[in-house]
Order: C-alpha cells, then structure tokens, then sequence
C-alpha cells in the first residue's frame, strides 16, 4: 500500500458501473456456474480490451455513426476473439443461443 501516512491506497480501483438487470442478471449466473466472481470477468475482459486481443463494440451503432453491416462484423470479430481467448470451440453467438434455452 501507498499513501502519505493519512490516506492509503490500495492497487485496486473501485467503480460502478450501470448493466442492464437481465444482462446483469446472466453474467452472474454464468459466472457462477464457472466459479468465477462477476469482478474476475469484468477484469478480464477490460484486460483484454486494454491489451487490444478485443475490440470495443458500439452499443448503439446508429448513434455513433457506424452502419448496421459495419457493427454486425466488429461484433462478430469479438464474438471470434472472444471465443478463441476462452479457447472454447464455440462462438459467441452459439454461446448467446445456447444460453437462451
């Protein structure tokens, strides 16, 4: 820890950050079920964003200027780097159907 002998700081930033609850809700169970906490999947996906092994997809393309077609392929490239970060053998859009069973 640092600090000046008033404040301490730790090497971990705390935020929050507004899900929608059905989304919210999913990513819980999900990692639940693998055993990891919400934090753990939330730093690991900015890492990899960070690291540029992601991209960053829009979520309102029409409001940012990037056409339908344009954001459909930037969320299938992250659906494909996504998986392959994962080393599943599935895409995230087979991952997203199979989820809604």
């Amino acid at each position: 820890m640092a600090g000046n002998g008033k404040y301490l700081y730790t090497a971990h930033m705390k935020t929050s950050i507004d899900l929608p609850d059905d989304l919210y809700r999913r990513v819980k169970s999900k990692s639940a079920l693998e055993g990891l906490a919400v934090r753990e999947v939330a730093t690991a996906l900015f890492a990899a964003w960070v690291d540029g092994r992601i991209a960053a997809v829009p979520s309102e393309p029409a409001s940012r200027g990037v056409t339908t077609a344009d954001w459909k392929f930037r969320w299938q490239a992250l659906g494909l780097a996504v998986a392959e970060s994962t080393g599943t053998n599935t895409t995230l859009v087979d991952q997203l159907r199979a989820d809604r069973r």
